[in-house]
């Protein structure tokens, strides 16, 4: 039975070490989540300097090929071509300027976790609580039996001598 108790105890903290360090642990599920967060994060960051790129680049093409934008382009700054007329109508407000979002700084943040010490704290802790439960269970079956102390001095007919 001392070998099933130790066993047993020892059983219980290395499944508890593991569970702690499957969850928490460095490569564990929390950090895990945390690294994908991170990611996702990223990944839109990145989608939306990508489409800003893509409608900038889409524009410059139109500047430099397409005749209409660029005659649009020029009205905008008061040019006329020849026998065009402009009116212009005071007081109205004009915004076209279009401003692009060149994205914002994403950083690496460390993923938190419970470190490798800890986990293994708790579980040698763990293990001397078992083995403490396993140990009490014993003495209280009756499986383990205290041997009473010998007296220093010996009884004859209950007058000690």
């Amino acid at each position: 039975m001392t070998r099933f108790r130790f066993l047993a105890a020892a059983w219980v903290g290395t499944l508890f070490y593991v569970a702690v360090s499957y969850f928490g642990g460095r490569d564990g599920i929390w950090a895990q989540n945390q690294l994908l967060e991170q990611k996702r994060l990223l990944s839109t960051n990145t989608a939306s300097i990508k489409k800003t790129n893509d409608e900038l680049l889409l524009e410059k093409v139109a500047l430099q090929k397409d005749p209409d934008v660029i005659a649009a382009y020029a009205r905008k700054l008061g040019y006329v071509q020849e026998g065009e007329k402009l009116v212009k109508i005071s007081g109205l407000v004009v915004h076209e300027t279009q401003i692009f979002d060149a994205g914002s700084v994403i950083k690496h943040q460390e993923s938190k976790y419970i470190p490798e010490s800890y986990c293994k704290v708790v579980a040698l802790a763990v293990f001397a609580l078992s083995y403490m439960i396993f140990l009490l269970f014993d003495f209280s079956t009756g499986t383990i039996k205290i041997k009473p102390v010998k007296s220093y001095y010996d009884e004859i007919k209950g007058i000690p001598a």
